[in-house]
């Protein structure tokens, strides 16, 4: 039995897929700021998300090119239309692995 097997070239990106799921947020809520339905997730997730530490993501916040709403019990949401925006326009520019 043979085995058909793809190369893929070196230098090709693949599509990634980011699963999260809490049972505390919905999927889908309205941002404060920009009023688009997005995905909301915490700052920690942010920092797996784009590869750089949690402080980055605050940096981030404090230089307010991402949007963010605060629930209850002082959880810290971020906005995901915010964040693909500011990333395409190169606002986090250069999006790097830290280390």
């Amino acid at each position: 039995m043979t085995r058909n097997r793809k190369s893929i070239a070196k230098g090709t990106e693949l599509p990634q897929v980011v699963i999260i799921n809490r049972a505390f947020v919905s999927p889908q809520k309205r941002c404060d700021r920009c009023a688009k339905p997005s995905g909301m997730i915490t700052p920690d997730e942010a920092a797996v998300l784009f590869n750089v530490s949690t402080r980055t993501v605050y940096r981030w916040l404090e230089a307010d090119s991402i949007h963010f709403s605060e629930m209850s019990g002082g959880i810290l949401l971020i906005c995901l239309s915010s964040l693909a925006s500011a990333t395409a326009e190169g606002a986090h520019a250069p999006l790097k692995p830290e280390g």
